[in-house]
């Protein structure tokens, strides 16, 4: 489905819900072809984004009410925290290595910077970090840096804790919509609406490459509009492989009618190794993620705004080795630390959480 531009704050922030699945006991081995639903936990509005916190105990997700949300899978209770200070939909978030720390990055320009286990938390700082939405905000892999991208071109990196300014990358000709730091801790990666891939020195500044993936770029004649840019971007555990998730194959993007498409580069050669493309299915990929064991985990949203659908994936095989389907599109997809548990933010206002493990016995 086609990203929406968002509209006039809503008044409401909390709600009452039913009670959620309490987790099961994580006791037997990753088995995706028994993935299945073990939490289930209802909103009023669409969700954005999704992420586990470092220890697997929380999972955040933004909302199109403006506020990011907390919920506990280790206690199962349905009752969730809000994060209330933004003035527009919060795009991306992400947590410092230690979970202690919720940096959040919205479309009203700010990069929102919390306690993250607060029981009433307010933000911290609240810097106006783009002239144009935030789109991504991603934690350096030792904590020390964080890394945005936003509508005016440009990636920025910040010092942390305190958020002070440290590089300005400019070199983009249209909006990157997400950045990712290679686990080598020394680059860092950007993705922009027409495809343009940067990688850029953490150290410098200075842009190290430029790759293309136009194949995730189309234009639409009759609306004169450019659609493209990553919904995802990640990098596997040991930086060999680059994953993105977006679309292809263009054809009307006021209707959203477009493929879903992951690509993933090799990024020592700098070249695409394997690509995904779920024509059948239509609309976006908003997810994509490698999982420690060499599976790559996609999710998806339906042109028709229906049924989304989680894709199970082996590089090199053109269909999925598993699938599972979605009550509404998926927004987002994050796996837990211990590699069992899979959170999906959906359009339908759900936060739904899978585990790819064989069901606890009762």
């Amino acid at each position: 489905m086609s990203e929406q531009t968002p509209n006039a704050a809503p008044g409401k922030t909390a709600f009452d819900e039913p009670p959620a699945p309490q987790r099961q006991p994580i006791d037997a081995p990753l088995d995706i072809q028994q993935t299945h639903k073990i939490a289930e936990f209802e909103h009023d509005y669409p969700l954005t984004h999704c992420r586990f916190d470092p220890t697997g105990r929380y999972v955040f997700a933004g909302a199109e009410d403006f506020n990011i949300y907390r919920w506990d899978l280790a206690s199962g209770a349905a009752s969730k925290t809000p994060f209330t200070g933004h003035h527009s939909w919060v795009r991306s978030v992400d947590l410092s290595p230690d979970g202690q720390t919720l940096y959040t990055g919205g479309y009203d320009d700010c990069i929102g910077v919390w306690s993250a286990d607060a029981d009433l938390p307010q933000p911290e700082q609240m810097v106006e970090a783009h002239r144009g939405w935030v789109r991504w905000v991603r934690v350096s892999p030792d904590g020390k840096r964080l890394a945005s991208c936003g509508n005016d071109n440009l990636v920025k990196i910040w010092n942390l804790p305190d958020m002070s300014p440290s590089h300005v990358l400019a070199g983009h000709q249209r909006y990157p919509y997400a950045v990712a730091f290679h686990p080598d801790g020394e680059r860092l990666v950007s993705f922009d609406l027409m495809g343009v891939v940067k990688e850029w020195s953490l150290a410098t500044g200075e842009e190290l490459r430029t790759l293309e993936a136009k194949v995730m770029w189309g234009y639409d004649k009759v609306f004169a509009a450019d659609m493209g840019g990553a919904r995802d971007l990640r990098f596997s555990p040991n930086g060999s492989g680059l994953a993105v998730a977006g679309l292809t194959n263009l054809k009307n993007a006021f209707a959203g009618t477009h493929d879903p498409m992951i690509l993933v580069f090799d990024w020592d050669k700098g070249e695409p190794r394997y690509q995904f493309i779920d024509a059948d299915f239509g609309g976006m990929a908003w997810g994509a993620l490698f999982h420690p064991d060499g599976l790559l985990i996609g999710g998806g949203s339906p042109r028709a705004g229906a049924k989304g659908v989680l894709w199970f994936l082996k590089e090199g095989e053109e269909k999925p080795v598993h699938t599972v389907p979605l009550s509404h599109g998926s927004r987002g997809i994050d796996l837990s630390p211990d590699g069992k548990l899979l959170a999906v933010a959906q359009v339908d206002n759900r936060l739904t959480v899978y585990q790819m493990t064989a069901p606890a016995v009762q």
